[in-house]
C-alpha cells in the first residue's frame, strides 16, 4: 500500500471564515447599539459591551485561523506502511509506528466522531511532548480516553467513515499481530 496524505479540508475552512464573519459583525453591532439594546432588552450596558468585545476578539482571531487555512492547504495525516504521522507540520512530528498502536475506539461528542489512536506506552508520548499546552492536553486526553492521540474528522478532506476504514485497513496490514 502507498503513503496516504489526508489534507485540511478547504469547504469547512469557508464555514468557519463565514461563521466568524457573522460573529464579528454580531460583536460590532452589540457595541455600534449598546444602548438600545440594553433598553429594550433591560440589560447592563457594560456586560452588552463585554459580549460585544469577547466575540470580536474570539471570532477576529477565528477569521484569520480559517483565512490561513483557506490559503494554504496543508497535510494534516499521514497513514504509510511504516506508521501514522499524526502532525506532519511539526518538528520532530508525532510520528508513531504501527507496533506501538494497539488499535482505535471511537467516541461521539455531540454529533463529533472522534478516533483514539490506542497506543502501548501512552506516558512515553506525554513525557517527550516539549509543548506545556500539548502536555497538558494529552494529559487530559490520557486521563478521559486512555490515549495521548485523537482524530477528528471535522477539518479533514475526508469523512470519519472513510478515516476510520483507512486506518484498520492500514492498521490491519502493517500492525503488530
Amino acid at each position: 500500500m502507498e503513503r496516504v496524505e489526508i489534507y485540511t479540508s478547504k469547504r469547512k475552512s469557508i464555514l468557519l471564515l463565514v461563521g466568524a464573519i457573522i460573529f464579528v459583525a454580531l460583536g460590532v453591532w452589540l457595541l455600534l447599539e449598546t444602548s438600545e439594546i440594553a433598553i429594550s432588552t433591560k440589560r447592563n450596558p457594560v456586560i452588552i459591551k463585554t459580549v460585544g468585545v469577547v466575540a470580536i476578539l474570539f471570532f477576529g482571531f477565528m477569521f484569520f485561523i480559517a483565512l490561513k487555512m483557506l490559503l494554504r492547504s496543508k497535510v494534516a495525516l499521514i497513514i504509510a506502511p511504516e506508521g501514522l504521522n499524526l502532525n506532519p507540520s511539526k518538528k520532530p512530528s508525532q510520528f508513531i509506528k504501527w507496533d506501538d498502536i494497539i488499535g482505535f475506539d471511537e467516541i461521539k461528542i455531540q454529533s463529533t466522531k472522534i478516533l483514539i489512536v490506542d497506543v502501548k506506552n501512552p506516558q512515553y508520548w506525554v513525557e517527550n511532548e516539549q509543548n506545556l499546552f500539548k502536555r497538558k492536553l494529552m494529559e487530559f486526553n490520557i486521563n478521559n480516553y486512555n490515549s495521548p492521540f485523537n482524530i477528528s474528522a471535522n477539518i479533514l478532506t475526508v469523512s470519519s467513515n472513510e478515516l476510520k476504514e483507512t486506518l484498520y485497513k492500514y492498521f490491519n496490514a502493517y500492525g503488530s499481530k
